[in-house]
C-alpha cells in the first residue's frame, strides 16, 4: 500500500490566498476551511509559499483587553513577508513512501503534489496514517514514539500555557492532573490561536481539547494510526501502565513509512 501513488491518498482541494493579504485573512481563511496551513499564490506562480498556524502563533502578540481578555494580535503584513518558501513538493507518479520521507527529511507535516504549475493536492501525515492503516505496519509504537513528553497541568492558566508552547518548539503539550500527572487532554496550536475570548488566568483545561488516544507501547503502528484516522487527532499518547511514556506525533507516524 505504500507502493501507491500518492494521488490515490491526496487531500483536495488546496487552499489559498494571495501573497498579497494580510496575516489577519490568513487566520480567517485557516478558521473557515479548519485547516492548519495555506498555500500562497504570487501573480502566474499557484504555490509560490506556505503559510501555517505555527507561523501565525509566532508572529502575533498577545494583548490584553480591559475585561482581561486575552486577544493575538497580528501585525498589520502581508503574507509574503511570512510565508515559506520554496515549497516542498513532489510528483502525483511519486509513491506514498517517498511522500512520507520527504515529510520526514525537511520536518514538515505537509507535501504538495503538483507538476510544473498544475497543484493537484496535498499530502499530510492524516494521508500518511491512512496508508500505514491498509499497509498494516506492525511497528511497536513504543519504537516510534517521542520521550519525554511536554506536558502542562490543567490548572496552568492560558496565558502561562501559550508561552510554554511557543517554547517549545512542538505543536502541542498534553494536559495532566494530579501528582500522578494523568493526561486529560490536549493544548496545541489551535487552541492557543482561539483562546482569544479566555482571560488570561482561565485554566487551560477550559480551551484544551479533550480528543486524546491513548495505547500500549506494543500496540501495532496501524492499530495506533486507525484510532487517530478515525478521531482526526493528531497525537498518539503512550501510556505504560498509568505512566505517560510517550506520545506519537504525526512526523513519527511518518517515519514509519518513509
Amino acid at each position: 500500500m505504500l507502493a501507491r501513488p500518492v494521488t490515490y491518498y491526496l487531500k483536495h482541494p488546496v487552499f489559498t490566498l494571495s501573497a498579497d493579504a494580510v496575516l489577519e485573512t490568513a487566520r480567517q481563511r485557516m478558521d473557515a476551511h479548519n485547516v492548519s496551513c495555506l498555500g500562497v499564490s504570487d501573480g502566474p506562480e499557484p504555490l509560490a509559499g506556505v503559510l501555517s498556524r505555527t507561523d501565525l502563533l509566532r508572529a502575533g502578540t498577545f494583548q490584553r483587553s480591559a475585561e482581561g481578555a486575552s486577544k493575538l494580535v497580528l501585525a498589520a503584513q502581508n503574507v509574503r513577508d511570512l510565508m515559506h518558501a520554496p515549497v516542498f513538493s513532489i510528483e502525483p507518479t511519486a509513491d506514498m513512501s517517498l511522500a512520507a520521507a520527504e515529510l520526514v527529511r525537511h520536518s514538515v507535516h505537509r507535501v504538495f503534489v503538483r507538476k510544473l504549475h498544475s497543484v493537484f493536492g496535498v499530502v499530510s501525515t492524516f494521508e500518511v496514517m491512512r496508508a500505514l492503516v491498509d499497509a498494516r505496519i506492525t511497528t511497536p509504537v513504543e519504537q516510534l514514539m517521542s520521550s519525554p513528553v511536554g506536558t502542562v497541568d490543567a490548572a496552568t492558566p492560558i496565558s502561562e500555557a501559550i508561552f510554554r508552547l511557543r517554547g517549545a518548539g512542538v505543536t502541542g503539550l498534553v494536559v495532566v492532573v494530579g501528582a500522578e500527572e494523568r493526561p486529560v487532554g490536549m493544548f496545541t496550536q489551535r487552541e492557543a490561536l482561539e483562546s482569544n475570548a479566555h482571560v488570561d488566568d482561565v485554566p487551560v483545561d477550559v480551551v484544551m481539547s479533550a480528543r486524546i488516544i491513548s495505547v500500549h507501547p506494543g500496540t501495532a503502528v496501524h492499530h495506533a494510526a486507525a484510532q487517530a484516522a478515525a478521531t482526526r487527532a493528531r497525537h498518539v499518547l503512550v501510556m505504560d501502565g498509568q505512566r505517560l511514556a510517550g506520545i506519537v506525533s504525526g512526523l513519527d507516524f511518518a517515519r514509519a513509512a518513509g
